[in-house]
């Protein structure tokens, strides 16, 4: 049960972030610094490095293999079809890679990324980039690091 719960979020994940592709806001060049914090999901694909606090579930994964993971906190480590799922997360984790989808859903979320990509911001909160500041919304902020 609980590996199909899992498989269920990643499905979402992966979902999200597709249609984050398509839809578009605050673009800029690509790459830069985004920074927020709210309740809900911030979801990011690309590369650089993050770094995301908050309670609730953390998914990692990068494509290319090799992703620098540091975690503080606390939580269960779970390990299925090339995705790392922290549930109850409580903490911090400091993720670097090249080809990365990393996801919090959960409250009290607060991130600072750098690098290129998109993000999905989705719930309540605010976010801020070198260019363009806003609010995450229900539907889904998508956030393009200029």
């Amino acid at each position: 049960m609980k590996s199909r719960l899992v498989s269920a979020l990643v499905l979402a994940l992966v979902a999200i972030l597709a249609l984050a592709t398509i839809a578009s806001a605050d673009q800029g060049s690509g790459s830069g610094t985004l920074t927020a914090q709210g309740n809900g999901m911030a979801a990011l694909r690309g590369r650089g490095s993050i770094t995301i606090s908050g309670s609730g579930v953390l998914y990692v994964r990068d494509e290319a293999g090799s992703p620098q993971v540091h975690i503080t906190g606390t939580g269960h480590k779970i390990e299925r079809n090339g995705w790392t799922v922290y549930t109850g997360f409580h903490g911090e984790a400091r993720i670097t890679g090249s080809n990365l989808t990393v996801a919090l859903r959960g409250v009290n979320i607060r991130l600072q990324a750098t690098g290129t990509g998109k993000f999905i911001l989705r719930g309540n909160g605010t976010y801020q980039t070198g260019k363009a500041s806003g609010v995450w919304t229900e539907e889904g902020t998508v956030v393009t690091l200029p």
